[in-house]
């Protein structure tokens, strides 16, 4: 019974980190940067980018901010141009790797006082009765309640930002670079084998996946 419950908890913790992976949190079309001075991170930076350089050529690039980190942009920019490559009809293709770029930014926040406010909140008070021969009888309130915020200083302070960005040059056509299988590119992506998780990909890139089979 013991064995039973932990299996299953084990397969629940799993489904748990396969659902947050940095896979399928991250592996997406840039549409967001931070900006201004910012610190922290956030699921809708970073992403992928594509720009035709005329001739067959597409120059592919993967950016993050703080997560998921450059060693994930370096992998993740080759994964986008199989699925490009697939997506043209090719399983073969040729990727000149131009590298990741790594640099940090400095942002600093002077201090500042949050001012005090208003808030609200509910909570249960539990009371208990004696009548009679009938043993204690629970009756539940519920409180609403008004109450301070008192304001907050917050010192000042600087955050370390670590950015990367990821960029390769592909082709169907041109020999540049080096020679890359597109299906096993993406099946060893899929296989989770690097601790990033399993990205979700297009409906499109699945059933090319198993027609080139």
């Amino acid at each position: 019974m013991h064995k039973l419950v932990f299996l299953s908890l084990a397969a629940f913790a799993m489904v748990l980190i396969s659902a947050c992976s940095p896979a399928k949190q991250y592996y997406q079309p840039l549409t967001k940067r931070p900006m201004g001075t910012w610190e922290g991170s956030s699921g809708r930076w970073g992403g992928y980018t594509e720009k035709s350089l005329g001739n067959d050529r597409l120059k592919v690039t993967f950016e993050t901010f703080n997560k998921p980190g450059s060693a994930f942009a370096s992998y993740f920019v080759k994964v986008r141009a199989a699925e490009i490559a697939l997506a043209r009809g090719h399983r073969t293709f040729w990727l000149s790797d131009k590298g990741t770029r790594r640099w940090t930014q400095t942002s600093h926040f002077p201090g500042r006082i949050i001012p005090g406010y208003m808030d609200h909140r509910t909570y249960y008070v539990d009371h208990c009765t004696r009548h009679c021969k009938k043993g204690c009888r629970r009756h539940r309130d519920i409180v609403h309640e008004d109450y301070w915020v008192p304001e907050r200083y917050v010192p000042p302070h600087t955050s370390v930002n670590q950015l990367s960005k990821a960029e390769v040059i592909m082709s169907t056509s041109r020999r540049i670079g080096s020679k890359q299988d597109a299906v096993r590119i993406i099946e060893d992506a899929l296989s989770g084998r690097h601790g990033f998780g399993k990205p979700k990909l297009s409906a499109q890139t699945m059933q090319l996946i198993r027609r080139m089979h």
